[in-house]
């Protein structure tokens, strides 16, 4: 059953190669966005957007760092998109919608990267890879699965669209497109937790470091 599962997913990669391709170049775009954006923005503007942006810094109130309600926002963000990729490819609108949320969230992390690098210098550097990347290492490759995994079941189904009433062809691909998704939303959540209980170390440790 694992080599199954493992040969189920190769074919699925190589099948869909430069689906994958084309995501990661949009993901990146996003991201030279975000950090070429925080240059010519106010630094009142740039505080807002952070807070909009980044699922810790919302969840940051007066109290400190709550690694429950860190998790929860983490959660709601995340799985939120992955609905909206999962539910737009469904019908048929996905080729918008998806790249959409792609760029967003290469934004997002361009912008916040740039915004502890303008900041603090080095050091804004040196958090972003404890305190941000640790958890996108699993996050980014998720999303970016998902996103990819959305806009091949899209294209196929676009294409076969005029014999899918001869067959069952869709409900299988179905299936197939939901079992990814749900496979590659397990490294969303790895990340969710990282940064409910992981980054906040960092980020205290930073604080620290700064004061």
């Amino acid at each position: 059953m694992p080599n199954k599962i493992k040969r189920w997913i190769f074919n699925h990669f190589r099948d869909n190669f430069i689906i994958y391709f084309i995501v990661t170049i949009l993901f990146f775009i996003g991201i030279i966005i975000g950090s070429i954006t925080i240059k010519l923005l106010e630094p009142e503007k740039i505080n807002g957007i952070m807070l909009f942006l980044n699922s810790l810094f919302k969840s940051i109130n007066s109290d400190g760092i709550n690694n429950i309600t860190v998790l929860k926002q983490s959660l709601a963000d995340n799985y939120r998109a992955i609905f909206i990729i999962w539910i737009s490819s469904t019908i048929f609108i996905g080729l918008i919608i998806v790249p959409a949320i792609i760029l967003f969230k290469g934004f997002a992390l361009g912008f916040s990267v740039g915004f502890f690098v303008n900041e603090y210098g080095l050091k804004g550097f040196l958090f972003s890879v404890l305190g941000i990347f640790s958890q996108n290492i699993f996050i980014i490759p998720g999303i970016i699965s998902i996103s990819s995994i959305s806009l091949a079941f899209t294209i196929n189904n676009i294409r076969k669209r005029k014999i899918r009433s001869r067959n069952n062809n869709f409900v299988s691909a179905f299936i197939d497109y939901s079992l990814l998704t749900m496979l590659f939303s397990v490294l969303v959540l790895i990340g969710c937790l990282i940064e409910a209980y992981l980054t906040p170390v960092f980020m205290k440790s930073f604080i620290d470091y700064l004061s």
